[in-house]
This record gives structure tokens, sequence and C-alpha cells, in this order.
């Protein structure tokens, strides 16, 4: 369903086709929308940035046009596709080679306890990395990571990342499995709290947070999808710290 179908079906259910009410509840619509993209890793959030790195690159900006990525309008491409909010995975591929590492995300407060020096820049220091930082964005708003250690080869780096979050147009349709009921179920509350009947409103949230359940349900469960633990290991530790 489309925002406009969206807006539409709910205050045709509530009697009130007024034209602000019409704005508030698209309004309401994409509110709902924002809180449910930014309440999980959802699969159409996600997509793929791959970043050419220098040696003794010290910060990376992920600010590429996205390779895979979600669709907010028919009209979207690469180059007005949204992008990157943070980093999920990624994975740093010499220049020359086939294979890449993945890169363990941590804390700055992590590698102050294991090796407070090992992010300088020094000829002794610089290595592949085998982790990053999340750094806050740039002023223009583009996510970036910091390599851990420094970069000693040039490469490319290939992030999987969640996307920001674009509002919906009228004739845009939300991206993420089976929000269309938990939208109409959330912002039909929305409405009847506008108009002060805030006991209606509560049983519509109760019904939403279910149905929030089931849009979770449709991306974990019936897609062919496996979920792993990863443990984090340092690198200095060696065998004989897991026998210990």
């Amino acid at each position: 369903m489309t925002l406009t179908e969206l807006a539409d079906q709910i205050t045709t259910k509530l009697s009130d086709t007024e034209t602000a009410s019409v704005t508030a509840c698209k309004k309401f619509i994409n509110n709902r929308y924002r809180m449910l993209w930014e309440g999980g890793l959802w699969t159409n959030s996600l997509g793929v940035v791959a970043k050419d790195v220098s040696a003794e690159d010290e910060t990376l900006t992920l600010s590429g046009d996205p390779t895979v990525f979600y669709y907010p309008s028919s009209s979207t491409v690469a180059s007005t596709a949204p992008r990157l909010e943070f980093v999920v995975a990624t994975r740093f591929t010499e220049t020359g080679k086939v294979d890449g590492l993945e890169l363990i995300g941590s804390s700055w407060i992590t590698f102050f306890q294991l090796d407070p020096n090992i992010w300088e820049n020094t000829t002794t220091r610089r290595a592949n990395p085998t982790n990053f930082v999340p750094l806050p964005p740039d002023a223009s708003g583009y996510c970036r990571i910091k390599p851990i250690p420094t970069p000693k080869n040039a490469g490319t780096l290939y992030s999987l990342g969640k996307l920001k979050f674009t509002e919906m147009g009228d004739s845009d349709s939300p991206q993420i499995l089976g929000a269309d009921n938990a939208l109409l179920a959330y912002s039909e509350g929305d409405m009847l709290e506008r108009s002060m009947q805030y006991q209606k409103a509560q049983a519509k949230y109760t019904e939403a947070a279910g149905l929030k359940q089931i849009c979770n349900d449709l991306d974990n469960v019936q897609p062919a999808k496996i979920n792993r633990i990863i443990p984090l290991v340092p690198n200095h530790w060696q065998r004989q710290d897991f026998i210990d």
C-alpha cells in the first residue's frame, strides 16, 4: 500500500477525511515508519558500499553510491539511494588479492584495554586492518569508521550497513516486510489520540505491537536466513589462552 492508500484507509475508517486530518495521518504514518525502521536490522534496510583505501588512511568516509540498496521510490537509482547510517559488518581486501579479511567492530574502550597504541599511524604499527571503530558522521552526515591498525597497504573496503531512513512520498510504499498492517494500527491509534480517544488508542497500540512481531517473523523466520553467534577473539590471544 502507498502512503496515500494507508492514510485513506485510516481516515475513511474513522469517518474523518478532512484535508487537515489526512495531512496529519500521513505525518503519523511516516513517524511510525521511522520508528519501525530504527527498531531493527531489517533485511530491506541494509545496503553495501565499496570504498577504495589508500595506505596510511586513518579515517574512512563511506560516502559512495551503494551497490546494494532498497528503493524508497520507483525512480531511485544508486546515485539517489539512501547512504549508510552505520556499519554492521565490513571486509578489507588488499589490492591484488582475491580473499579479504573481516574487520571486527569494537569500541574505543576495548582498544584502550587491550593496546592503547594500536591505532598509532607509525611504520611499526601499520598492517592490514582487522578491526574498526565507528566514528561520528562527518559534516555532510556521511558514515565514518577508523580502521585498526592503520592500513599498511592499499585495498578496498566492502561495508554492509544500515541505510538512512527516507520518508515515504504519497506514491511510495514501506519497504519493511509486513509493515503495512503495523503502520495502519499504530497510525490509527495516533489519530484516535489526536481526537482524545485515549482508551481506544491504547487498544490499537496493543494490536500494533503484535503486528510488529509479525514483521519480525517475516524478516527473520520465513526467509532462508541463519543466525550465528560469532565470538570476538582479541588479536593478541594465542592457542594457550583458550586452554588456560
